[in-house]
């Protein structure tokens, strides 16, 4: 998160629609430090507060009621309160804040999947106006009564049953400007069109679609009507045209506040769309409209404009401002407008919009010539601040400057006030007014003096011909000829000015621009799909994949499901062109359409990566699915992307305002192989092995900001370990390791080292809080790109939690952020993340990342889990406003499970006694018989159940104390002292394991905590105890001396001391003992050991590692991956402690060879002499690898007698043996004598060695 923080939380309270609430309690807090930019801020917060700067950061509370009808509206008031005075701290708080006598909600209404809620808000402190003194609000009740009115209702958005596109032939078209465009009947006829009598163009063409919902837009694709020229033989044929009006990607529109005509460019397209079909019936034909016979106005005049805007240069690579020209090393730039007639003596509009940045004043220079027009001041910016303004934005107009000609020039000079300041021009635009003069072949013009109720204008264009028509283009799904008079080359008529017009004058004989080919368009119907539940919208070009997804879900989940290609979506409800809302308004088709929540869509799949730039074809983009990005561009903490906006699907919704009301996640992937990659994640999730890495969730804390993100991800794990404490809590805080110094910086190597045994042993979540960016974690350099290539966890993929800066900003095409990687990197990472794509702050972060564990273990009404999508839709939605939120994205699979545990683990008997009565204390070296059952969600016994269930021991919950690295230590309890980890099978529901109580314990009486992870073979099961009491000591123990029995290996059990193994082997030690093996570790020295090489400053510490046999608490196995060790000859020694401290110790010696070549040691046949049978044995460096073996017996001579060829699968470094009977490839024994032999191994990487031997024959 980079060097700010803000500590906030947010959380909206639920609940059903009452008169009235149950009382209501607020949980005030200690003050917390808000951080805005550096700056430190005092404020007051309570359990569930949201704070936001446009309250000066005072606490907000928030409450969404369920109400009933749409359009009922609703009053709110407190009542039952009761206030408490604000200490002397809290006041200082206070102090240059206004503070209200009153507290007053505000309420409006709100809906989230066609369900109304009632929202209240307000800021619950007050100045009592009796006393004078600040108070705060501990408990209150709402009570809600209906209002006599009620809010008129928007009719409901309806759609046409079925596209035109649905049959047929079809071209597509583009142009790029707003104009009359002609299409010949040879260019038809290239075009493939069959019958070009019939010729119909359909479109809307244009610039972007409205985002905001209330806003119409057009539905599939309108017909246009066209003018058709026949020649003299009055059939349409060779050397025939079509003339047809057509709006390019950028739009104008008459600004009434600023009286001036505005433009917009298109931020997804450079072109717009259209498209021809000769199947749909006779052409549409331009009809005529008569004029007016009288009028009250003339028109001699007209309103035209002009813009230089350039869309080169994003600043802060996010939000829609793109700039062009750049003032740096040039500082003047011109530009030349040409307005043909124009009215002289007029003044003429100037707007221009500018950016610099520069940590002091700057102003740029409108200029004619030499002649200063006027200035733009500029203010500074904080150029050193990473959360400041990067620039700062001025627009000015300019009212008095009269050109000297129809062709002048403008320049913009920057003033630089020192080397580091920049400039950029976002636009200069003119408007204009020009006398009614035919130019060119065709001349757009509209009035907008002329407007007024009940006028009626008279147009007089001169320098017309009787040819030149006049087009009413105001409507262009309507087009009308104008029924014109002409006489001595001039053109009037006159029509209804009641609202402004647009008119174009064109010349049919002259020239005009010409579409540009798309080319055939395949049939298409989006508009005729059914209902569904799931929606993937992809590029044709991951069509494969998508379609096993889809398939998977049909099959497994039995949801409906749908995919559409983003380029049918843009044809149907964007005219062709590329836009973010005709995704969302795809989207909205179906939620408008649904008449119940079983039919409401649940889940939008985005199959594709996304780019800040959404409209160039630049090398490397990513563009694959639009992006939605802020208008702010300037602000790195309010500038952001978010795919929240194709689930705002409510009538006053859009933009990023509203409420989540489908659950979204996107997969950015570009290529097929990443395609492939995330399709076998999603499609394997679901059989990945069983484990406890199901019911385990770990918290990285980061060690900044005055411990502020360790004492968060703390108050995550209690929230967790409380509500559902079957769930294994794993902490990894920063401060909590040793902190070392390299040539880049600080670092954490040891908690790097922690979070890898973590991810490849395997956890359901990894949740971090605190600093980040796109390469990695923290400030320390944790969980950078090498550190998640390095893990090896295919089976056991967690869904991660990052609520810190930027982490997974996936829209930036020209760096693959670390989140990124996460999900997209093979035989491993994460099955998903939410996670944050852009600046954000670390108490709002918190609110959500709190709300995210209201419902990550929440169930729907058929006792299922939450599916990704629901469990992000609902945190968003209960986590206030603001922008925040909107900085985290779900890269995933919205409509996938998470491996939670289905079923319960439950004790039954200790040492044969109920649970529920009274049991003995579990004392240190003491013997425990443990007895339970595999229950089901409906309570009974599961009888079918067989398995395994895997049970951990905990001692109590000790109070830990971290460093003290980066500030003060940070405490916090925790119970992960391990007193037995074993493994005992379960016979139809019921299990029970013995264990030994080890000395190690802490002897002082309190509650210890049985935990258990189950599986059969197709089900699992999680469970707790936390009743048991732990201490004292047994003084009736057995004696016991000796220490445990410590066998080595590497790779696998065939290993024999000096053996070969690769660079990464894996660490083998079968111990046991009758006391059974201590993982405690409590006493100094007591942990499981290995040292290599000697080298015991650098042990690696085993004790998590060891698990014990099935069924036997005395017998174990520690299993323990080594990685990138040097070549050559090493010898490891483990020592293993008993569970009443007996020691004993085990070195194995070992040769590692480099993995990059294939080599074989030991090559071998036993026995040797022989007589009737031998087998044959080679060591290797390729352990988990398929290999081809080939052995081949030749005589001295060197003829070839026997061919032995298997194909070996080999976990460990030694294969063998591979057994012969001495006989030949005939089945003849062979005679006495020596013979040599060949071995040939060929590994699935390509490597290929041979090694030759020689053996003996005895007969």
């Amino acid at each position: 998160m980079r060097y700010l923080v803000i500590l906030l939380f947010s959380i909206i309270s639920v609940s059903s629609f009452s008169q009235t609430t149950t009382p209501i309690n607020l949980d005030w807090t200690e003050s917390l430090i808000v951080y805005p930019t550096g700056e430190k801020i005092n404020t007051l917060t309570f359990t569930g507060a949201s704070l936001n700067e446009e309250n000066s950061w005072l606490p907000e509370y928030s409450h969404l009621q369920l109400t009933s009808s749409t359009n009922e509206l609703f009053t709110v008031e407190l009542f039952d309160t009761q206030f408490k005075l604000l200490s002397s701290t809290e006041r200082q708080i206070l102090r240059n804040k206004t503070i209200s006598n009153t507290i007053k909600p505000s309420i409006n209404t709100v809906v989230i999947r066609k369900q109304n809620y009632q929202q209240v808000k307000f800021t619950p402190i007050r100045k009592n106006p009796l006393t004078g003194q600040f108070e705060k609000l501990i408990r209150f009740s709402l009570r809600f009564q209906k209002k006599s009115q009620t809010k008129s209702l928007k009719q409901s958005k309806s759609y046409v049953a079925s596209s035109v596109l649905q049959s047929g032939k079809w071209v597509k078209i583009a142009i790029d400007t707003t104009a009359v465009h002609k299409i010949t009947y040879s260019q038809l006829i290239d075009m493939g069109i069959s019958n070009p009598e019939n010729i119909r163009i359909y479109g809307s063409g244009g610039g972007m679609l409205p985002k905001m919902n209330s806003e119409d837009s057009l539905d599939d694709l309108p017909n246009n009507p066209i003018f058709m020229d026949k020649g003299s033989d009055g059939i349409f044929n060779s050397g025939d045209f079509i003339l047809f009006y057509a709006k390019g990607p950028r739009s104008w529109k008459f600004d009434e506040a600023s009286n001036e005509f505005v433009h917009e460019n298109h931020l997804y397209s450079n072109f717009s769309h259209y498209f021809l079909s000769s199947d749909m019936g006779s052409p549409t034909l331009i009809q005529s409209a008569a004029s007016l016979a009288s009028s009250n106005i003339n028109v001699t005049g007209f309103d035209d404009y002009a813009v230089f805007d350039q869309d080169n240069i994003n600043l802060l690579e996010s939000g829609r401002l793109w700039l062009g020209n750049t003032f740096d090393v040039t500082t003047n730039y011109s530009f030349n407008f040409s307005f043909p007639n124009l009215k002289t003596g007029e003044p003429i509009l100037i707007s221009t919009n500018l950016v610099a940045r520069s940590s002091s004043a700057t102003k740029f220079n409108l200029l004619s010539g030499t002649n200063s027009i006027g200035d733009i001041e500029m203010p500074s910016v904080n150029t050193g601040s990473y959360t400041a303004n990067y620039a700062s934005v001025a627009e000015k107009k300019f009212i008095n400057f009269i050109p000297s000609s129809a062709d002048f020039k403008l320049s913009i000079d920057y003033d630089k006030s020192s080397p580091s300041s920049k400039g950029w021009l976002n636009f200069l635009r003119v408007n204009a007014r020009r006398n009614m003069v035919f130019t060119n072949n065709q001349m757009a013009f509209r009035d907008t003096k002329t407007i007024g109720v009940g006028n009626k204008a008279q147009f007089t264009l001169q320098n017309t011909n009787d040819k030149t028509q006049i087009w009413d283009v105001t409507s262009p799904q309507s087009v009308k000829f104008i029924s014109a008079n002409y006489s001595n080359n001039t053109t009037s008529f006159t029509a209804d000015a009641n609202s402004l017009k647009e008119y174009v004058a064109c010349d049919p004989n002259g020239n005009f621009p010409t579409p540009i080919i798309i080319g055939s368009v395949k049939n298409q119907n989006l508009h005729a799909l059914a209902q569904t539940d799931m929606i993937i919208i992809s590029p044709s070009k991951f069509l494969s994949y998508t379609s096993q997804i889809a398939d998977f879900h049909r099959t497994k989940d039995n949801l409906k499901v749908t995919i559409a290609d983003p380029e049918e979506i843009y044809n149907e409800f964007s005219s062709g062109s590329p836009d973010v809302s005709a995704i969302r308004n795809f989207v909205k088709m179906f939620y408008d359409r649904s008449t119940s929540e079983e039919n409401l869509p649940k889940y939008l799949l985005l199959f594709g990566d996304g780019s800040f730039d959404n409209k160039s074809d630049r090398e490397n983009n990513t563009n694959q699915i639009p992006t939605y990005q802020s208008e702010n561009s300037l602000s790195p903490t309010q500038s952001f992307v978010t795919d929240d906006f194709f689930g705002l699907l409510d009538d006053d919704e859009g933009e990023a305002i509203g409420m989540v009301d489908i659950g979204i996640g996107r997969l950015p992937v570009n290529t097929a192989e990443e395609a492939q990659i995330v399709t076998n994640k999603i499609l394997n999730y679901n059989n990945s092995e069983w484990g406890d890495w199901r019911s385990k969730i770990c918290f990285i804390g980061d060690d900044e900001d005055n411990n502020t993100h360790m004492r968060d991800a703390n108050k995550l794990a209690v929230q967790v370990e409380t509500d559902y404490p079957q769930f294994k809590i794993q902490r990894i805080f920063l401060d909590d390791y040793e902190q070392i110094t390299s040539s880049a910086g600080q670092e954490y190597p040891d908690v790097n080292l922690a979070i890898s045994e973590s991810i490849n042993k395997g956890s359901l979540l990894m949740n971090y809080t605190g600093h980040g960016n796109e390469n990695g974690l923290a400030h320390e350099h944790i969980l950078m790109l090498n550190d998640i290539l390095s893990w090896k966890n295919p089976t056991k993929l967690p869904l991660f939690m990052t609520a810190t800066c930027e982490f997974s900003r996936f829209d930036n095409y020209k760096k693959l952020s670390s989140g990124e990687m996460i999900l997209l990197r093979d035989n491993g990472g994460g099955i998903g993340l939410f996670t944050t794509t852009r600046l954000v702050f670390s108490s709002p972060n918190f609110s959500l990342n709190q709300n995210f564990y209201h419902h990550v273990f929440d169930k729907d009404s058929d006792g299922n889990y939450l599916r990704l999508g629901d469990i992000m839709r609902k945190t968003k939605n209960e986590t206030g406003s603001g922008i925040n939120k909107r900085n985290f994205t779900l890269l995933g699979d919205p409509a996938l499970r998470l491996n939670y545990p289905t079923h319960s683990a439950k004790t039954l008997l200790i040492n044969n006694v109920d649970i529920s009565q009274p049991t003995d204390t579990l004392k240190a070296l003491s013997k425990v018989h443990i007895s339970g059952d595999i229950i089901a969600n409906s309570g009974e016994i599961l009888n079918n159940f067989s398995g395994t269930v895997y049970p951990t021991i905990y001692d109590k919950a000790t109070t830990k104390s971290t460093r003290g690295n980066d500030g003060e230590p940070f405490e916090y309890t925790v119970q992960n002292s391990v007193l037995f980890k074993g493994k005992a099978s379960v016979t139809n529901g019921n299990f029970n394991f013995n264990f030994f109580v080890p000395k190690d314990i802490n002897y002082q009486y309190g509650n210890g905590k049985i935990s258990y992870y189950a599986n059969s073979m197709n089900a699992d099961a999680a469970g707790y105890t936390n009743s048991i009491v732990i201490g004292g000591t047994n003084p009736n123990a057995d004696k016991d001396k000796i220490g445990p029995e410590i066998e080595l290996y590497m790779d696998d059990e065939q290993f024999t001391p000096g053996g070969m193994t690769g660079t990464s082997p894996l660490l083998l030690a079968i111990v046991q003992d009758s006391s059974g093996i201590n993982t405690v570790g409590n006493s100094i020295g007591h942990d499981i050991i290995a040292v290599l090489d000697q080298k015991t400053d650098q042990p690696y510490e085993l004790t998590d590692f060891y698990e014990s046999d099935l069924d036997n608490y005395q017998k174990g196995k520690i299993s323990y991956r080594l990685s990138d060790l040097e070549t050559g000859e090493h010898e490891i020694q483990v020592k293993v402690w008993d569970n009443v401290n007996n020691s004993s110790e085990n070195i194995l010696e070992f040769l590692v060879a480099d993995n990059a070549d294939l080599i074989l040691k030991h090559v071998l046949n036993y026995p040797n002499p022989f007589t009737t049978n031998t087998g044959f044995y080679f060591e290797h460096n390729q352990a988990s690898r398929e290999l081809d073996v080939l052995i081949q017996i030749l005589t001295i001579s060197g003829k070839l007698i026997k061919t032995i060829e298997t194909t070996v699968n080999s976990t460990g470094n030694r294969v063998g043996p591979i057994q012969w009977d001495g006989k030949d490839d005939f089945g003849n024994s062979i005679g006495r004598g020596v013979y040599f032999y060949r071995v040939k191994v060929r590994a699935d990487n390509g490597k290929v060695v041979n090694k030759f031997q020689k053996l003996v024959i005895l007969k």
